[in-house]
């Protein structure tokens, strides 16, 4: 008897799985079209061709560095397991997960699999597992913003970049102060207080994770860190972007590559195929040429490094799979907050607390 209201509920989802599918395919067919749009692509391949592998080495040192650098700052924001704090080795895997997950998955849902994931490794709840990653993208996209504004000051981007960058840094601070003014947690307090009968419950208790997870004030080193751990994972990413101008012969200042790097992450933020494919290539080729770089030139650098920043990761998040005793589809069951099962993947909290 109770089959037959979820029919509709699970139609209404593949209805609206389906349509974002959709949309980001659309958006990445238009990117890709304004991309080449006026690109001699025989060019293009020619650039590529004469990739010098020696600039690579650094590409790849600083991908590792950077790896080890996120998982460490997850560490510091993630909420405590029964065992303690996570140690950033154990958070290796799941970011690589994560990273396999925004490549193949729309809508970068490869955030909320990691999240969901560390939670049945880990016995956190989902919810706290995933405010903790909303408040480390708050982090991310405050600290981006902030390295923006001498990056454009130094490579004489024009003005409308910076004041792209002061929005996102606004709108990332006022997630930071909401976190420190405690004003979720208290809410949440007050719903508790009013709300009546037993069905608000779990509902509640997702919330008040979440809330707690993104409340930094009682953990204003961890913020802090955390805020210096992302600057310097930035830094690395520019450097991966001017390591890969330099292996095509492209002479782009490090504040150049800081810069396309910067506006080129935020670019991926539009929803669009999975991989990021054509929205990646045309913010980086569209800043790249801003910069004074050859239209065919720009797309070969920007096909260069979403080749390096994406294929690595996401083979190293199907070793990962592999290495948790996991396979390929159960990334989809995941996203959809479904059970998966493995020797390295413990039940969810409630069922382990029910047991």
């Amino acid at each position: 008897m109770r089959a037959a209201p979820t029919a509709p509920s699970g139609r209404r989802r593949s209805t609206r799985r389906i349509a974002i599918v959709l949309v980001g395919l659309g958006v990445s067919a238009l990117a890709v079209w304004l991309a080449i749009r006026g690109v001699d692509l025989g060019r293009t391949a020619q650039v590529l061709g004469r990739v010098s592998p020696g600039p690579l080495a650094i590409v790849a040192l600083a991908l590792l560095v950077q790896l080890l650098v996120r998982s460490a700052r997850w560490s510091r924001l993630l909420p405590a397991g029964p065992r303690g704090s996570v140690p950033a080795r154990r958070l290796v895997p799941v970011v690589l997960v994560g990273y396999l997950g925004n490549t193949v998955l729309p809508a970068r849902l490869g955030d909320p699999v990691r999240a969901l994931l560390v939670g049945r490794r880990e016995a956190i709840p989902a919810s706290g597992a995933l405010g903790s990653v909303v408040l480390e993208r708050a982090i991310d996209t405050l600290t981006l913003a902030l390295l923006v504004f001498p990056a454009a000051a130094l490579s004489g981007a024009p003005d409308w970049l910076t004041r792209a960058a002061a929005l996102a840094a606004a709108l990332a601070g006022t997630v930071l102060i909401a976190a420190q003014t405690r004003l979720p947690g208290r809410a949440i307090s007050r719903l508790r207080q009013s709300a009546r009968g037993p069905r608000w419950t779990p509902w509640l208790d997702r919330a008040d994770h979440f809330a707690s997870a993104m409340d930094s004030a009682g953990r204003r080193r961890a913020v802090l860190s955390a805020v210096g751990q992302s600057l310097l994972a930035w830094l690395l990413d520019g450097t991966i972007y001017w390591a890969a101008a330099h292996s095509l012969g492209i002479e782009l200042p490090p504040a150049g590559a800081m810069l396309v790097s910067a506006i080129t992450v935020l670019g991926t933020a539009i929803p669009s195929a999975p991989g990021y494919l054509g929205t990646f290539e045309l913010a980086a080729s569209t800043i790249a040429g801003g910069l004074g770089v050859a239209p065919a030139a720009a797309l070969a650098f920007a096909i260069l490094v979403h080749a390096l920043t994406t294929l690595p990761l996401a083979l190293g998040g199907v070793a990962a799979l592999a290495w948790m005793g996991a396979r390929f589809g159960d990334l989809a069951r995941v996203a959809a907050g479904e059970s998966t099962s493995g020797p390295d993947l413990p039940p969810a909290p409630a069922e382990a607390t029910a047991r």
